[in-house]
C-alpha cells in the first residue's frame, strides 16, 4: 500500500511539474492566445501585416529556438515580434513612464510539439493595472492597442481571408 501509494505522489509531482512547463493554456487574463492555422513564419508574417495598416512597425524578430541553438538547448519553434506604434506608444508612456517595459509590444509565436502554432502576447488591458494607468485617454489608448490586436490575430485564421 505504501509503495503504490509513494508512486502516485511521484507520478502526480510528474504531471504537475509538466504541465507547469508545457505552456499550460489557463492563463488568465493577463495574455491573450490564438491558435493560428498556419506555421511560425507565416503566423509571424500575417501578424506583422494585419497590423501595418494601423501604423505599427515591425521592429525585430528574435528567432528564440537559433539563439538557444547556439547554446546547445534544444527549444521548440519559437519567434519573438517587437511592434511599436510610435504614436500611441510615446502617449502611453507619457501617461506612465513604467510602461517603457511593456513597450514596444512582444508577440510570442511558437510550435508545440504536435505542430500547433500559438500566438500570445500581454493583454494590453492588463496594463492599466500594472502601472496603475486611471485617466481616460490613457486607458482609451490601452483599450485601442486590445482591439488592434484582436481584430489582427484574426489574420492567422483561415477563414479570415
Amino acid at each position: 500500500m505504501k509503495k503504490n501509494l509513494s508512486l502516485f505522489l511521484a507520478l502526480t509531482t510528474v504531471i504537475f511539474s509538466l504541465s507547469a512547463c508545457s505552456g499550460g493554456k489557463n492563463r488568465g487574463s493577463f495574455l491573450k492566445e490564438h491558435v493560428s492555422d498556419y506555421n511560425i513564419t507565416e503566423t509571424a508574417r500575417r501578424i506583422a501585416a494585419a497590423l501595418e495598416p494601423k501604423n505599427y512597425h515591425l521592429l525585430r524578430t528574435i528567432d528564440q529556438e537559433q539563439r538557444a541553438a547556439a547554446i546547445k538547448m534544444y527549444l521548440k519553434p519559437t519567434l519573438t515580434l517587437e511592434i511599436d506604434n510610435p504614436k500611441i506608444s510615446a502617449k502611453l508612456l507619457d501617461c506612465n513612464p513604467t510602461m517603457a517595459v511593456d513597450l514596444p509590444l512582444r508577440i510570442g509565436i511558437y510550435n508545440e510539439l504536435n505542430g500547433t502554432t500559438h500566438l500570445v502576447y500581454t493583454n494590453p488591458e492588463y496594463w492599466s493595472l500594472k502601472h496603475n494607468i486611471k485617466e481616460k485617454t490613457c486607458i482609451d489608448l490601452i483599450n485601442l492597442m486590445a482591439r488592434d490586436l484582436d481584430i489582427a490575430s484574426d489574420a492567422v485564421k483561415k477563414a479570415h481571408r
